[in-house]
């Protein structure tokens, strides 16, 4: 009996004990109580989990103890980029609603801006092609110049969406581009923003001896791109053809939908193009849908350290279908799928979610295509001596490359 009371004192004790340091951690601030000063263990059963992430533990602290006033959405702005580039992947990034803007509108295949395409190559920004008769070319610059800063802010590679958006603006404004290449200084042009509508393909019938060869440019993987690619080559048909060059130098890709259309105008109806495989994703090819213009009409596909994600795409599935010899540089080797997710400030994380194989399995995203034939345009020249491989490659024939590539 005497056990018994002993136990029912000690726990009434425990309880008092306990309401009272609850009644102090609900009434008072942790460090008014001087709770925070315990030490070990104890500390983290009276105080627990504030259920706080680390850096909106840090963004309190600083709203509640910084000296000055600080701006919030900047502070989440920097925070939010820091975290991204962390994962050391240059194609997660954040956008900002502006730069969200940008990029919907060059996936539309129009903007206002000076008229050059950029690419990102590691740390450094590069242009891939200046569109005649446009603001930059008129100054002068052309494909191989590296971008070095933008109104005398450095454009970086891992921030190509910012740089994007730096470069465009307002109609009529003026942008200030540092640029330099291999052979001169680096200098500085002010340019003119004006409208720019890309054209998707740029073709025409090219003359090899008594040949006649469809040459077709592709600029972009932008909506459109593959109806486009489409009507010209039954264009290029009705002309009489007996080849065609499908050049992809410089394209830096855009919408995996449309490279499975363009795809899909040399290759029958359900070929394999590409197999996607992520961490969260369930393993899935993907194949053309719809009926070719041609499937017998040699082919020989151009590309160079620039064809990039929908160029490798198409570039690989062309050839491992034994449709097209590859001839140029090896590809940029950026083959990710990218998604968008919308976040609630407006902005937007465009991350990488899975990656892209060949139908034989090589994995796009490690070393880029590597070419059947070595060929690279001199820029200082008036004649395109890639486009004179390709054609060179036409007439050799047959066009089928050796063998279909191995995953590295």
């Amino acid at each position: 009996m005497l056990m018994r009371r002993l136990i029912t004192t000690l726990v009434v004790a425990l309880l008092a004990l306990v309401v009272f340091i609850a009644g102090v951690v609900v009434g008072g601030h942790p460090e008014a109580t001087g709770l925070t000063q315990l030490q070990g263990p104890l500390r983290g059963v009276l105080l627990g989990d504030s259920g706080q992430d680390l850096p909106s533990e840090v963004l309190d602290v600083l709203r509640r103890h910084y000296y000055r006033d600080i701006d919030d959405a900047q502070l989440q702005n920097h925070a939010t980029r820091a975290l991204v580039a962390a994962l050391d992947d240059p194609y997660t990034t954040y956008l900002d609603a502006d730069e969200l803007a940008a990029l919907t509108l060059h996936n539309d295949g129009a903007y206002v801006g000076v008229g050059i395409q950029i690419a990102a190559r590691d740390e450094a920004v590069g242009a891939t092609h200046a569109f005649p008769a446009r603001s930059a070319e008129k100054a002068g610059l052309r494909a191989g110049d590296r971008l070095v800063a933008v109104n005398g802010k450095p454009a970086r590679g891992d921030r190509l969406e910012s740089v994007v958006a730096t470069v465009r603006g307002p109609e009529g404004s003026r942008v200030k581009l540092t640029v330099d290449r291999d052979t001169t200084p680096a200098r500085t042009v002010e340019l003119t923003r004006g409208r720019i509508a890309v054209p998707a393909v740029q073709g025409r019938i090219v003359r090899d001896g008594r040949r006649r060869v469809g040459y077709l440019r592709l600029m972009r993987f932008t909506r459109g791109a593959s109806g486009a690619l489409r009507a010209r080559i039954r264009q290029q048909l009705d002309a009489g053809v007996d080849g065609l060059v499908l050049d992809l130098r410089g394209d830096p890709g855009g919408l995996v939908s449309e490279a499975l259309g363009v795809a899909g105008t040399l290759l029958p109806s359900g070929t394999s193009v590409v197999t996607t495989e992520g961490r969260h994703s369930a393993r899935r090819t993907l194949r053309t849908d719809g009926e070719p213009v041609s499937t017998d009409i040699p082919v020989v596909v151009l590309v160079d350290r620039n064809s990039a994600s929908s160029s490798e795409i198409v570039a690989g599935a062309l050839r491992d279908a034994r449709r097209a010899p590859l001839v140029g540089e090896r590809t940029f080797g950026k083959a990710l799928v990218q998604s968008t997710w919308m976040l609630r400030d407006r902005g937007a994380l465009k991350l990488t979610t899975a990656r892209y194989l060949t139908p034989s399995g090589f994995n796009l995203a490690v070393r880029g295509l590597p070419p059947d034939v070595r060929a690279v345009d001199n820029p200082t020249t008036p004649r395109d001596e890639a486009l004179d491989a390709a054609l060179a490659r036409l007439r050799t024939g047959p066009t089928t490359p050796a063998g279909t590539l191995v995953a590295p």
